[in-house]
């Protein structure tokens, strides 16, 4: 008998997984469709590879200014080879790790039969528990199906031939790194959100910063606006046509969960996921959810950590649960957009334009924004090149209920784009060292 049995290879459950071996359980993975799941199959991995590349074209583009003439080419063929090729070396190593910890992985679609039995390709296996990381898949406009001329987000990195134009609808995170990276590689891209600001759910400042510098890359954004209907590659919006080779739908996902299974043995679940507790458990004791099924987060960081609160549990060896008060995300936008934490409060903002850093990059474009409340940080927004990794020194912050005198008295290595963070923080009592002094502005402005 297993002691868990991970149903799903992403980053939940291969995680979940080696983690619950490396703590000396006896564990089964199964999956279907490719260990690494979306993330490293059809989302992060390749899309990431592809935002590398729309960097490097933006930057021999952009180094014209400085005297480098560079002639830009794209064989897109060779471009999607070497992408697929990155995503296949990387979901081969995880099957080493997997190999390496223990882990006893199988290939096939797994079947609930009760809380302790799980059936694949005809054999029935006992476990002590049951881990569910099916995660979850891309949907379509009401009365729209995926197909040639309507994709998913899945469906577009399948393409042979990068289109020549198309049209994004949803301006959340996926569809505004779809239209920077497709934008940056020389397709043409528009962009319909009917919201009133990109990247809805959270502050309109962010949405409001990205829109602007999409439109000055040339991306036709139209905010508060709504498809009213499709035909064949023409969007029919806010009365006018929006004609492209391509239509891409990024208007969200949908756990892949099996309902006849999770009614057989009684789960508690609904049209956003499998409903967990703050340990990831179910209303079955023995059974586990984690990643986009249960509906919570779709973000394969949260996913991996809710993986190893689960193996934690499962092996007795603390009772965890997942904190997400400093949960960082990143939108790979150019420039990159990074958050974490609560974005209200007493701030502090250091512009890039100010940065050494930046200017030496030739980017800077984008803020750092830093939130405080009872001497405390508790939140930052970052708009910048490499956002994605300087944001992971806020989330640490905020973990660790730090002070913005802790931050600013930690010396930051120069010039590093970090150290802007170090001056937002400063900012936040008006001791920038790399700003004007905002007394003397003032007294400037009312002599």
């Amino acid at each position: 008998m297993y002691d868990a049995i991970v149903i799903g290879g992403g980053p939940g459950g291969y995680t979940c997984a080696i983690r619950s071996a490396q703590l000396g359980g006896n564990v089964c993975l199964i999956e279907k469709n490719g260990l690494g799941g979306t993330c490293t199959q059809k989302g992060c991995i390749p899309t990431k590879y592809l935002h590398s590349l729309g960097d490097t074209i933006r930057r021999a583009t952009g180094a014209k200014k400085n005297g480098l003439n560079v002639q830009i080419e794209l064989n897109y063929k060779l471009l999607k080879s070497r992408m697929d090729a990155t995503v296949s070396r990387l979901a081969s190593g995880i099957k080493l790790l997997l190999k390496s910890n223990g882990v006893n992985l199988l290939e096939g679609e797994a079947h609930m039969i009760s809380e302790n039995k799980v059936e694949v390709n005809g054999i029935t296996l006992e476990t002590k528990n049951i881990v569910i990381a099916t995660g979850g898949y891309p949907i379509c406009l009401q009365g729209y199906e995926f197909g040639e001329n309507i994709l998913s987000t899945s469906s577009l990195l399948e393409l042979e031939d990068l289109p020549a134009s198309i049209t994004i609808i949803g301006g959340g995170y996926s569809g505004c790194e779809f239209a920077s990276i497709l934008n940056a590689l020389g397709c043409k891209v528009s962009l319909i959100e009917a919201e009133d600001h990109l990247i809805p759910f959270q502050i309109q400042e962010i949405g409001n910063a990205i829109e602007k510098y999409m439109r000055l890359d040339g991306i036709n954004v139209m905010t508060k606006s709504r498809v009213e209907k499709i035909i064949d590659n023409i969007g029919f919006v806010n009365g006018k046509e929006i004609v492209a080779e391509k239509i891409l739908m990024c208007i969200g996902r949908k756990p892949n969960t099996n309902p006849n299974e999770l009614n057989n043995i009684g789960i508690k679940f609904d049209l956003q996921g499998v409903s967990v507790d703050e340990k990831m458990r179910t209303n079955i004791p023995n059974v586990y959810a984690i990643g986009d099924v249960t509906g919570m987060y779709e973000l394969a960081h949260v996913a991996s950590k809710q993986g190893e609160i689960v193996a934690e549990n499962i092996m007795g060896i603390k009772d965890n649960k997942i904190d997400y008060r400093s949960l960082p995300v990143c939108v790979f936008t150019y420039p990159e957009v990074a958050f974490v934490g609560d974005l209200n409060g007493r701030s502090g903002e250091f512009p890039l334009v100010a940065s050494a850093k930046a200017n030496c990059l030739g980017d800077t474009r984008g803020f750092i924004k830093v939130f405080e409340k009872e001497g405390r940080l508790v939140g930052t927004c970052i708009i910048a090149p490499h956002a994605g990794e300087i944001i992971s020194e806020a989330a640490l912050a905020i973990k660790m209920k730090l002070s913005p005198k802790d931050i600013f008295d930690t010396i930051h290595a120069h010039p590093t784009l970090p150290e802007s963070f170090a001056e937002a923080v400063r900012d936040i009592n008006g001791e920038s060292i790399h700003l004007p002094s905002r007394d003397r502005i003032r007294k400037s402005a009312h002599p």
